[in-house]
């Protein structure tokens, strides 16, 4: 962890990770891990190993809430679910059901909350958005991916950084591959980057990606231009600007790595 940042959240104790993530989950075997890796056969959880082993039967995992989904639910992976003590369940904020890793977020499962819970989700965020406005400043409360705006002047290059780092944190947890080939299991954690993207003057355009830091940026300039659905001419170029940072308002260039040319947890804009 970084000199100065707050003791929030644990380490993945898959080693190869090690991830300090802000919302760890424990498995049955009472270790935490991060979200990629919670599920047994991924972490090689000593518990299902050794059910494996035996003749007993095994048990069934509760399935995600979302139609059509057969993953486990976070919540399942409890060892006793009904002991809520020093924990927040792993279930949606808003309509109170399980889902999986990928279900859990409510724009992920068209969450319907009661009506009673609408007031709910505020008072319930209030004490982590204090901790972060303690010590790294306030952020925009409409900003879905963690990073600053770019109003918010920034003095401290390493205070920078460290908001930096928490936005890249929010982001990884709804973060959703910018290459359709890249999967979660087939790229670490510390080799992608993981952007916010929105198109020039096109209000609730965010979208959250990430790429490999190894890929030239004219190839994400193209991938983002599919996922957007705009066109890219010889009459119509599109260019790919940072929003961020001292650097704010320059245009990337498309014959080097994207890795060279923005740190993780950025924010970008598509222009014309």
């Amino acid at each position: 962890m970084s000199e100065g940042l707050p003791s929030v959240g644990a380490h993945c104790s898959l080693s190869s990770c090690n991830l300090n993530d802000f919302l760890p989950i424990r498995c049955q075997c009472q270790q935490l891990f991060c979200r990629d890796h919670i599920a047994p056969d991924v972490h090689h959880c000593p518990l299902q190993q050794a059910t494996q082993c035996t003749d007993a039967p095994s048990f069934k995992l509760q399935r995600c809430a979302a139609q059509g989904c057969n993953k486990p639910s976070l919540e399942s992976f409890i060892a006793n679910s009904t002991d809520t003590t020093n924990r927040s369940p792993a279930v949606c904020s808003g309509c109170s059901q399980a889902y999986c890793a990928q279900h859990r977020e409510p724009s992920s499962h068209a969450c319907t909350p009661p009506p009673d819970s609408a007031q709910s989700v505020p008072e319930k965020n209030a004490a982590a958005k204090a901790l972060l406005a303690k010590h790294f400043g306030s952020t925009s409360s409409g900003d879905t991916g963690g990073a600053r705006t770019s109003t918010t002047k920034i003095l401290n290059p390493k205070k920078e950084a460290q908001q930096r780092q928490i936005a890249a944190m929010k982001m990884r947890h709804k973060a959703q591959p910018g290459d359709p080939k890249d999967t979660a299991a087939s790229v670490p954690v510390d080799q992608r980057l993981h952007l916010k993207v929105s198109r020039t003057g096109v209000a609730g355009s965010e979208r959250i990606f990430w790429f490999r830091k190894t890929v030239v940026t004219g190839r994400v300039l193209d991938m983002l231009a599919t996922h957007f659905k705009m066109t890219i001419s010889d009459t119509q170029p599109l260019k790919l600007l940072l929003v961020d940072g001292e650097a704010a308002g320059t245009a990337l260039r498309t014959d080097q790595l994207l890795g060279d040319q923005v740190p993780d947890g950025s924010s970008l804009t598509l222009s014309r």
